[in-house]
């Protein structure tokens, strides 16, 4: 297969397949004699896991190691790899929700505050006001 066919039945830009390539996440690919790329159903193979793996959120360096795995070792082995990295992510976006919480409370709270009649004078300046409280509290 071209690497255009290949892009369309990835869904990854040929770009990005070149630097997959380059970056050692493809084996070395077979050429024709005019130097044009051969991709197997492997390689195709490959390229989807990546994509999936980069939809998930796990690094590029991660990726390179699952995709190693699942084309060298048991299923079993990449399997367990594959839910350990779905326990970290799912860890991670826990970690993210909570702090997003706490930033969305803090923001609806100066919300709140910025909207109180009288919070502010009109003719004031921030570095000569005592009541722009935002600065000093």
């Amino acid at each position: 297969m071209t690497i255009g066919t290949v892009a369309r039945m990835t869904d990854i830009s040929v770009k990005t397949i070149r630097y997959y390539e380059e970056a050692g996440f493809l084996p070395s690919l077979e050429r024709t004699e005019s130097g044009y790329r051969r991709f197997t159903a492997n390689d195709v193979r490959r390229l989807r896991l990546i994509r999936r793996a980069k939809i998930l959120g796990v690094s590029l360096r991660e990726i390179k190691r699952l995709v190693s795995l699942a084309f060298t070792d048991s299923c079993q082995t990449f399997e367990q790899r594959l839910a350990e990295l779905v326990d970290q992510q799912l860890q991670e976006i826990d970690r993210t929700m909570a702090e997003l919480g706490r930033q969305k409370d803090a923001l609806r709270e100066m919300q709140e505050a910025l909207g109180a009649e009288g919070a502010y004078k009109e003719t004031c300046r921030a570095d000569q006001c005592e009541c722009c409280r935002f600065i000093d509290d």
